[in-house]
Formats: structure tokens, sequence, C-alpha cells
């Protein structure tokens, strides 16, 4: 019987697979929700067993300086060297065998809400797309990239390891820096091998942003697109490994979380915006995906500033 994939919070991860000392305790029990950002050698030197295949809530951002570090992303197995940047996308399964502890470089973990928080930027978040899941989880990087990759990966680990709580003005205008820096080189990577499925997934989620708050489902986007249902289907599922629709929720849900966090209208004006004209049907669409309602989500927000 194959036993199933764990998907591990932040804390939970570190439970069961590092030997955490007080010191990085204290680093984790002061900081923000699902954030940090360390040197790899201060991790790796205390993992105390193989990670079998598991999966994360939050995204991870692996950058090698010297050696190198060999991990699997589903049934690849995948080495980063100094020359680029492995991007573990929340909710992907992966898994590592065997971690050399002579590597050397940087490790930035953060949950995707860090995006769409009070300081985030929805336009910029919706063009992040190596953050899906699914697509290829290595950037190459050159030398001029690198350097200023290295630096703000050094910030944040500055701003991580200081004696107060980080500043989350700091965190998100670094985060969105290093992740502004990655998307430019993403799209100098994929433009040459993009392949049909892969443009119309990128239409398609484009789309599905711009008409985020019009609630339409597939059928509609692909008339949109001139196209049928079935071939949007099937482009979005060889793209991303997941469905048109469960893509069009996930948007929608990043839509609400910055109308929750960003604004004061009531759950029920969010609920008329997002095109729900039944703010109890809003409800459950949002329970069963983030499972608190869209109330709890607020006052989770405000007992977290």
């Amino acid at each position: 019987m194959k036993s199933e994939i764990k998907t591990y919070n932040s804390e939970d991860f570190r439970k069961e697979y590092f030997n955490v000392s007080p010191e990085l305790n204290k680093l984790f029990e002061k900081n923000i929700e699902d954030f940090f950002c360390l040197k790899i050698e201060e991790l790796i030197e205390r993992v105390f067993k193989p990670i079998p295949p598991s999966r994360e809530e939050s995204h991870t951002l692996i950058i090698i300086t010297e050696g190198s570090y060999k991990t699997k992303i589903g049934f690849k197995e995948h080495t980063i060297t100094p020359n680029n940047i492995l991007v573990i996308q929340a909710g992907t399964v992966f898994s590592t065998e065997d971690i050399s502890k002579k590597v050397k470089g940087y490790t930035c973990h953060f949950h995707p809400d860090i995006l769409v928080g009070e300081f985030g930027n929805r336009s910029l978040v919706s063009d992040f797309h190596f953050l899906n899941n699914g697509n290829y989880p290595i950037i190459e990087i050159n030398q001029d990239s690198k350097n200023a990759i290295l630096n703000v990966f050094q910030r944040l680990v500055t701003e991580f390891k200081r004696d107060e709580k980080p500043n989350p003005d700091i965190v998100h205008a670094y985060l969105y820096t290093l992740l502004t820096e990655l998307k430019i080189l993403y799209r100098l990577k994929n433009l040459n091998r993009q392949n049909a499925s892969y443009r119309i997934t990128n239409q398609f989620r484009i789309l599905a942003n711009k008409k985020a708050k019009d609630n339409l489902k597939v059928a509609d986007f692909a008339k949109l697109m001139n196209i049928s249902p079935n071939h949007l289907n099937k482009s979005v599922k060889a793209t991303t490994s997941k469905s048109a629709t469960e893509i069009i929720d996930e948007i929608k849900l990043i839509e609400i979380k910055y109308l929750l966090y960003q604004s004061n209208l009531s759950i029920s004006e969010i609920s008329y915006e997002m095109g729900y004209l039944d703010v109890s049907y809003f409800t459950r669409f949002f329970n069963k995906r983030e499972g608190v309602s869209p109330k709890e989500f607020r006052i989770l927000i405000e007992k977290s500033q």
C-alpha cells in the first residue's frame, strides 16, 4: 500500500526533518509567519534524515554559491549548481535523499499569502509564472544577475536575523526585487521553449486575472480564446498539472485575499464585488479552499499585524 504524500507547513516540516538549535528556534519564533531566509549551510548541517516525497504549503528558492545540491521534483532529479536557482513551488512534490554537507548558498522560504498581504501587489503576483506549480523548476542566471540576486538574499538573511521581528516593508520590498529579477531571467530562458500548450495556458492566466471578478467558467474563457473547452483544459493540465477550473479558483482566491487584506469592504460587499450574489455560497467557496471563513481569515490578519 502506498503511503500518502504529506503536506507540511513550515513549522511541522522543521520539526520532522531538522535538528534545530535553540538559537534558530528563537529566530523562527519571532519572525513573520512562514517566512525565513538563511544560508543553506546553516540548515543542511541540521538535517538528520532523508526527506521522502513531501509537499510544503510555501515556496522555496535555493541558490548555490559552492558545491551542488540534488533534489527530486516529482520523479525527476535536478542538480543545482552556482549557475542556477531552484524554485520549489508551493504544493510541488519533492524529495531529497542525500544532502552534501559541503554545499553553500542561500535558501528563502515564504508562504504565497505573503505576496497578497498588506504590502502586496496584485499585478506583480500574477506575472511570477515560475511560482506556478508545474512550471520548470530551474532558472539559469548570468554573472550580472547573480551578483544582484546574491545581494538581495544576503539582505533578506540580515532582516530575518535582526534582533526584533523583521520589518514587513523591507521583507516585501526585497522579496519583490528578488522575484522580479527571476521573472526577467525566466522570460528570457523560456522565450524559445514555449510550446502551444504553454502559450494557451499563459493567455488563459492573463485573461483569468483580468476577469477575476466576472465569475466566468472554463467554457467562457474558451470562447474568448476561440478554442474548445476540452482543448483549453488539456493545455492547462499539460502545462500546470492542474485543471483550468483549479487555476480560475486560485486566481479568485488571490483577488479575495487582496480585498480582505487591503480594503474595508464588508464580507457581503466583497462577495458582490467578486460576482457572487449568494454570500453563503461565497463563504463556502472560500472556506472549502482555505479551511476558514472570510470573516475568520480577516480576524487572523488583524491578529498578525
